[in-house]
């Protein structure tokens, strides 16, 4: 499941009984996986690299005047917000600090000087194994939305939910090893980013890491594997820890009610996650000089009580080349056909986090883009992101498929306007005259490096929340057909209606020569 949410501030929202919502899913991720082909490299030291401890920073708040935000120009916006920081952890004396992979120009490893990476995550799913098919539909795709994607993003159980590790060259389970993966956007002329997902006990990354221990031995033969490929790589390792929905999770939502209730701990600690994600690093540091490593939290933290959302899981800057953030718009407060996207929502999303109470000027929450990106001055990755409402089985095909396409594509007024101008919208759109744009990523998020939308359409579990007479319930849309795609649909066999306005909009807007189609190394 690749599920980050997002929220839509009430003061927005045009349904007078509905307010905030959020999605989570509990999908299985496409088959892609590795096989086992170590290769000769020295001994790691067995000591378990210690984390670092989180250390109290000091906090400012954010006037955060809507108003006034949409009567600023980008740049006077981005120097009027200064959010609360994260507490984020530092180096300790006792941590074992890694050699950070270097880039040209002093940048991080693959960070372009200017603009951001094109990138994709296509249904490897679908290829059923075969590399040959897998390259086609990468090769579709980009010739389909004519741009070619610098970056293709894949998937890796790493274990698989019964325990077993592929490698970089093979899958035991005869699934799409990582090395096709690989070789599938190489011979489309991309990088591959390869998500390794922990799907089994994944305190035998922390707790039980030791030399000859079977997660050890597996993520060194991989390791081992990725630097053996020699080829530039992004590895992102156990993504949306901060969420609810994965085994690497401190918690997951049984109950389906957004809360973090008794008995849905899972044992594995913000602590446990730093200490797995050092211990993994270690290797890829070592091993695998050609993989930049990207730290990949998603856009919030759902249920609980008021904290941090992303400083505790912060594994250090020496593991860390890229920052990531999955952030998704699924309209969680259930939008009525009709109802507008506030074009701000995916500048307050890389601002803001689920904690944030829109009631109040300040920012209760932590700015991801200033706390980790421009604070640490890494290079920050979209690493999935889309915009979708094909799940509202609530409505008929046609208000479902007009309201769907409003989401993703639509433009109402400089205020109001859809998921992809806000994503791609940049000062050099040759419609930025005419169709102005509250935050050019240009101007507002220069870090911003690298942007994967998220090209395939999936069964998911999706939450709304509803609020009525101060009482909070849930609609959930079960096991329903959700279309990420640009130029996708509502429904499995069905047209899609809007399919050619969708891809037009994206090549308008990727035509921008910001955006880039191949890795600068």
């Amino acid at each position: 499941m690749r599920m980050p949410f997002t929220r839509t501030p009430t003061w927005l929202l045009l349904l007078p009984s509905v307010v905030v919502g959020a999605v989570v899913c509990q999908m299985e991720d496409p088959p892609s996986a590795l096989a086992h082909s170590p290769e000769p490299g020295a001994a790691l030291a067995s000591a378990r690299l210690e984390p670092p401890q989180p250390q109290p920073q000091p906090q400012d708040t954010l006037d955060r005047d809507i108003d006034a935000v949409a009567a600023l120009d980008a740049p006077a916006n981005a120097a009027r917000f200064t959010a609360v920081s994260a507490t984020v952890p530092q180096a300790q004396a006792q941590s074992v600090a890694l050699p950070v992979a270097p880039g040209a120009g002093g940048r991080a490893r693959y960070e372009p000087a200017h603009g951001a990476y094109l990138g994709a995550a296509v249904d490897a799913a679908s290829a059923n194994g075969d590399p040959q098919v897998l390259a086609g539909l990468m090769r579709d795709w980009d010739k389909k939305s004519g741009r070619h994607h610098a970056l293709q993003l894949g998937f890796v159980q790493f274990p698989s939910p019964e325990g077993i590790f592929p490698a970089f060259d093979s899958d035991p389970r005869g699934w799409l090893a990582p090395r096709a993966f690989c070789e599938a956007a190489d011979q489309n002329g991309a990088t591959p980013i390869l998500t390794l997902e922990p799907m089994l006990n994944p305190g035998q990354f922390a707790r039980d890491w030791t030399e000859k221990s079977p997660a050890f031995e597996a993520a060194k033969t991989f390791a081992q594997g990725v630097g053996g490929w020699k080829k530039p790589i992004f590895i992102r390792w156990a993504h949306e820890m901060n969420g609810s929905w994965y085994p690497w999770a401190e918690w997951n939502d049984k109950n389906q009610n957004m809360q973090r209730d008794p008995g849905e701990d899972t044992g594995f600690t913000a602590a446990d996650y730093r200490a797995a994600y050092r211990n993994v690093a270690a290797l890829f540091r070592q091993y695998a000089p050609n993989a930049a490593l990207v730290w990949c939290p998603n856009s919030g933290l759902l249920g609980g009580a008021r904290r941090d959302v992303f400083g505790p899981f912060y594994p250090g800057d020496d593991v860390v080349d890229w920052v990531g953030l999955d952030v998704y718009e699924r309209g969680w407060s259930g939008p009525s056909p009709g109802a507008h996207l506030w074009g701000g929502q995916f500048a307050y999303n890389l601002s803001h986090d689920m904690q944030d109470d829109d009631k109040t000027t300040p920012n209760e929450s932590v700015d991801f883009y200033k706390t980790f990106a421009q604070g640490k001055r890494k290079p920050l990755m979209l690493a999935e992101t889309s915009a979708t409402l094909s799940y509202r089985t609530d409505l008929d095909a046609s208000a479902r498929a007009a309201l769907n396409n409003a989401w993703k594509s639509a433009y109402w007024n400089p205020a109001e306007y859809g998921w992809m101008q806000a994503v791609y919208g940049t000062s050099t759109w040759e419609k930025a005259q005419s169709q102005k744009l509250l935050s050019p990523i240009d101007a507002r998020f220069p870090l911003l490096k690298a942007i994967v939308w998220f090209q395939l359409a999936k069964q998911e579990w999706i939450p709304v929340e509803h609020v009525q007479n101060g009482r909070k319930t849930y609609q959930w849309f079960n096991d329903t057909y959700t279309d990420y795609r640009i130029g996708g649909g509502v429904a499995k066999d069905g047209q899609p209606a809007f399919a050619s306005e969708e891809l037009d909009l994206y090549r308008e807007l990727t035509s921008s020569p910001y955006f880039l189609q191949q890795l600068q190394k």
